[in-house]
């Protein structure tokens, strides 16, 4: 069975929404960076837009200069085989970027997670993306 995960990383803690999309999840991160990361699972296979995405952003309170990414990343356990991603930092805006040519898709999934400070081996063992993480079954 594949693992896919679609939302936000938030490299800085944010304070939770008072409401959120439904079947959303908001969890605090505090490795490898303190933060926050929301999954979206009604997004999950759906190749969202550009201003879609800002507007959750907006939506969530996330879009407020901390820096952050939307990811969509699909794994069958062993290599990455798709990522899609976009986000701003400090430095600016970046993305859309979208890969799942084997043999480019990791370097890809790498520069998203290194905007965000985290580093290839953290990136690689990123306990968000492992099964059960955000209560799913």
């Amino acid at each position: 069975m594949s693992y896919q995960f679609s939302g936000f990383l938030v490299a800085m803690p944010l304070p939770r929404p008072v409401e959120l999309p439904a079947g959303a999840v908001w969890r605090e991160i505090s490795l490898p960076f303190r933060g926050v990361g929301v999954l979206l699972p009604h997004t999950i296979g759906e190749i969202l837009k550009a201003d879609q995405i800002a507007d959750f952003a907006r939506d969530l309170g996330i879009a407020n200069g901390a820096p952050w990414l939307f990811m969509q990343y699909d794994t069958w356990g062993g290599e990455i085989d798709f990522v899609f991603g976009m986000g701003a930092t400090s430095a600016g805006a970046f993305g859309p970027v979208e890969e799942s040519a084997r043999g480019q898709v990791e370097a890809v999934y790498l520069d998203l997670m290194a905007r965000l400070g985290v580093g290839a081996d953290d990136a690689l063992a990123f306990k968000p993306f492992e099964r059960g993480y955000w209560g799913e079954q």
